[in-house]
């Protein structure tokens, strides 16, 4: 199963603080521990929403707005691609990520399962299908060069 694991946090705290040495030397033994668990697939971290843009979809048209984002009730802001046995087994791991005792804010873990192609039902026509594989085959290409 894989899932990707959402760090969030309130928005109150996009200042762009960096953590503490300390958390940052805990977050690289917790995720060098997933990694020889062998469920690490990706990690990343975010900017503030005050450098990104979103991109609006309706009835057919575009817009964009600049961030900041500030009616944001959570803000993502790193995330981990893992494959793990079971959606219990990626709480677990969750449970033991570390976290700055000195923080009074709230912030949150949210894991979802990643979709497959298989719950896109009869949609997902045959052709599709094909031209799915066809493209993660020039991924699996590109990131191999």
């Amino acid at each position: 199963m894989k899932v990707m694991v959402f760090v969030q946090m309130d928005p109150k705290d996009e200042t762009g603080a960096m953590p503490s040495e300390e958390l940052l030397a805990a977050m690289g033994a917790y995720n060098e521990e997933l990694v020889k668990a062998g469920i690490m697939l990706d990690v990343g971290g975010l900017k503030p929403t005050s450098e990104g843009t979103r991109v609006a979809f309706h009835g057919g048209t575009t817009s964009v707005v600049d961030g900041p984002f500030t009616e944001s009730k959570e803000i993502v802001v790193g995330y981990w691609v893992w494959e793990v046995g079971s959606l219990e087994e990626a709480v677990e791991w969750a449970r033991r990520c570390p976290s700055d005792p000195n923080d009074t804010t709230t912030s949150w873990l949210e894991i979802r399962q990643c979709a497959s192609l298989e719950d896109f039902g009869e949609a997902f026509t045959p052709e599709l299908q094909e031209q799915e594989a066809k493209l993660a085959e020039q991924l699996r290409s590109q990131q191999q060069a």
